[in-house]
């Protein structure tokens, strides 16, 4: 903190989409696409859409009639390979 001022890092792309997947691979059901917002992230909701689209166009997660967002096996897939993969990274 410097000037009285908070600082804080924003959140990477990966990160979001990271945490998205994460959030519904730990549900183990579909969601309303608010709920996950809400719950998921802390971004906006414009935001939130992008980053949801960007999953849906490669086939990580998937949105039912109703607007609930559930994972894919592909999603699952890719989760847990960035789970396992991160640490080693890091």
């Amino acid at each position: 903190m410097t000037d009285g001022k908070m600082s804080y890092k924003r959140k990477g792309s990966v990160q979001i989409r990271f945490e998205i997947l994460e959030f519904l691979f730990f549900s183990g059901k579909p969601l309303l696409r608010t709920h996950l917002w809400r719950k998921a992230t802390d971004v906006s909701y414009d935001d939130f859409l992008k980053h949801l689209n960007y999953l849906k166009d490669k086939g990580f997660v998937d949105e039912t009639t109703e607007g609930q967002i559930l994972l894919t096996n592909e999603g699952r897939k890719i989760y847990t390979n960035l789970r396992d993969s991160l640490p080693s990274l890091l």
